[in-house]
């Protein structure tokens, strides 16, 4: 005769199994959100904070990558001198285009060099501290590395920086939905001076990645009234208004023929 107390426990025990099963379901599922073969610098969308200690400087930038090869970048940079806002667009890598407080500068190549170097800088850091990439971060987890000879070298292809050995990177990397991934860094690098022999550097940053493909904020359709356009692979110096009438696809179009090979 089974005792009533067996009789209860069978329940609780069937219960246990299943949510034992469950949880392995939810961390296989979890664990295969975004592919092993995925590398930090392939999301399609990036958020980045990051903390020029002890400079006054703090930015926030949010980078969306099109299908189509296009970028574009919203942002908010502080300075002691005060603030700078604003979108650039580069399309196909040969021309610019901005809106905001950004496109008051005549020249728009060197305002894109920041977010662009600092972005290629998230990337690297990324990829020397969790060179699993991506698909391996299941759980938030420390990640870091260091170097004590080799410095550390980047060409966003806008820009390029060199930040000296001895240097190390820390923090922390974590799901943050499906196909989502927060991290945390500080980055401390050797940046020398007269006053300073010994000096080091230290940027901290704070941000996102998004790596299921949505739709690119603005379709071909986008009109591109009150935004200023410069063709960087025309060696043009400075941005001019966009003519009337011109929209994203137009331009789009304009660079890809430009791009093709003569026949």
């Amino acid at each position: 005769m089974t005792h009533p107390t067996e009789r209860r426990d069978a329940p609780l025990a069937c219960l246990a199994t299943v949510l034992v099963m469950l949880l392995c379901w939810v961390s296989t599922a979890q664990a295969e959100d975004i592919p092993k073969t995925k590398r930090w610098h392939e999301p399609y969308v990036t958020l980045l904070d990051v903390n020029f200690v002890d400079t006054g400087f703090q930015a926030r930038w949010e980078y969306f990558h099109c299908a189509c090869g296009d970028i574009l970048v919203r942002m908010e940079q502080s300075a002691p001198d005060g603030v700078l806002t604003g979108e650039m667009l580069l399309i196909d890598g040969q021309v610019l285009a901005a809106r905001g407080m950004v496109s008051l500068s005549p020249d728009l190549e060197p305002m894109l060099q920041p977010p662009s170097i600092m972005l290629h800088l998230a990337f690297a850091l990324l990829e020397r501290a969790a060179p699993g990439g991506p698909g391996t971060i299941n759980e938030r987890q420390t990640i870091g590395a260091d170097a004590l000879l080799k410095d550390l070298e980047l060409n966003s292809g806008m820009a390029t920086g060199k930040f000296p050995a001895p240097w190390t990177v820390t923090g922390e990397a974590w799901p943050s939905g499906e196909g989502q991934r927060r991290f945390e860094m500080k980055f401390e690098f050797t940046n020398p001076d007269a006053i300073e022999p010994d000096g080091k550097t230290l940027f901290t940053f704070s941000g996102g990645q998004d790596y299921r493909r949505d739709d690119f904020p603005y379709p071909d359709t986008t009109s591109l009234a009150g935004w200023k356009v410069q063709w960087i692979s025309k060696g043009e110096l400075e941005a001019v208004d966009a003519p009337e009438g011109l929209t994203l696809g137009a331009l789009r179009q304009e660079a890809l023929e430009l791009g093709r090979p003569e026949a």
